[in-house]
Formats: structure tokens, C-alpha cells, sequence
């Protein structure tokens, strides 16, 4: 896990448009393959997944409360990653892994995504003339948006065309794909060996 909560604070702030406080929860933190930070924002809350997915809900109209939100991630999530719920007491199954494309560290394995990068690398995506960029989910029903990391109208401001129109980005010089993935969230694969 390498996603903090100061960055899944401010992605919950992003996602939600309002300031949400960090709503702990033993299970959700506890999890690292399926598991997250989860956000309070009133009549609206946020899950931010450590594999970089999230989910929202307006809690009030939707007539349900952030626990609720937060027991369907922990299914949905179990069910895409094939970890089922463990026993009490018994510790979860460890989780596929495969090497990171680009530096060989441990990454989370899904079969249809087997050229992942680990989230250390994809914090170094950059276009093709080596400026930073970073993607999110651009609304609660999908969709990707990708950022220069810095532009001088400020942070986050600067729409990332070439990246987001080509779907190619680099990291350490070494070309990948970036795309959303299927149950939310970014992906990035090293295209090439």
C-alpha cells in the first residue's frame, strides 16, 4: 500500500466537491488488497481504494449510511479480486502478485491487466516529453482525466491531451499505456519489454 491518507483525502475532496472528514474503519484500513480510506462529507461519503479506485454515494438520497458504503466496497472488491471474506480469526489469502514491469517490486496481479506497474511507478507517469502527469476517474461513473501535475494556471489545472487523447505515457522513459480500468479506478502497463 502506498497510498496515503493525505492523498486519498484529497482525492475524497476531489470526487466529493466538498471538504469530507477521514471516517476510520478497522476493516476497510486492514485490507490491503481490497480494502481503503473511507470520507465523510455530510450528506455524501467516499471510499478511495489502495489500489487506486473509489466509490461515492450521495448517502442521503440514496437512503443509506458510509458503514453500508462501505460493507458493498469490501464485497465488490473481494468478489473482483477473488479474496473472499476470511474467517474471523484467520487471516486473509495473500494476494496475487507479479513483478512491476518497470522496477520489479510486488504488485497486485489481475489477469486482465498482467503488465500493471506498482503505484511507486505510476506516481512517476509522465508524457512523452517527460512532464508529470497524474489520472483519476473524472465522475462517479467512470471516465478518465489526466493532468499536468504542475502548470502555471496551478496544480491539477492543465488538462493532459496528448496523454489522454493517445493513451501513452512514460515512465523513466520507458513507454506504457494508461487507461481506466473496468471496475473504476486508473491503469498503467509498461507496453513494451
Amino acid at each position: 500500500m502506498t497510498l496515503t491518507i493525505e492523498e486519498a483525502a484529497a482525492k475524497a475532496r476531489h470526487v466529493l466537491g466538498v471538504d469530507a472528514e477521514r471516517y476510520p474503519h478497522a476493516e476497510l484500513e486492514a485490507d490491503l488488497v481490497c480494502g481503503g480510506f473511507a470520507f465523510d462529507g455530510g450528506d455524501r461519503a467516499a471510499i478511495i481504494g489502495y489500489d487506486g479506485g473509489y466509490q461515492t454515494s450521495m448517502t442521503e438520497l440514496a437512503g443509506e449510511t458510509i458503514d453500508m458504503l462501505v460493507s458493498g466496497w469490501l464485497v465488490e472488491q473481494r468478489h473482483r479480486h477473488g479474496t473472499g471474506v476470511p474467517a474471523a480469526g484467520t487471516p486473509a489469502p495473500a494476494p496475487a502478485t507479479h513483478p512491476c514491469p518497470i522496477c520489479g517490486r510486488p504488485t497486485g496481479h489481475q489477469d486482465r491487466y498482467p503488465r500493471s506497474v506498482c503505484a511507486d511507478c505510476v506516481g512517476r507517469v509522465a508524457d512523452a516529453s517527460g512532464r508529470a502527469v497524474v489520472a483519476f476517474n473524472e465522475g462517479v461513473s467512470g471516465g478518465l482525466i489526466v493532468f499536468y501535475v504542475d502548470s502555471p494556471t496551478g496544480a491539477q489545472s492543465e488538462i493532459a491531451g496528448d496523454v489522454l487523447e493517445s493513451g501513452r505515457c512514460w515512465i523513466d522513459g520507458i513507454e506504457c499505456t494508461i487507461g481506466e480500468a473496468r471496475f473504476g479506478g486508473v491503469v498503467v502497463e509498461r507496453l513494451t519489454d
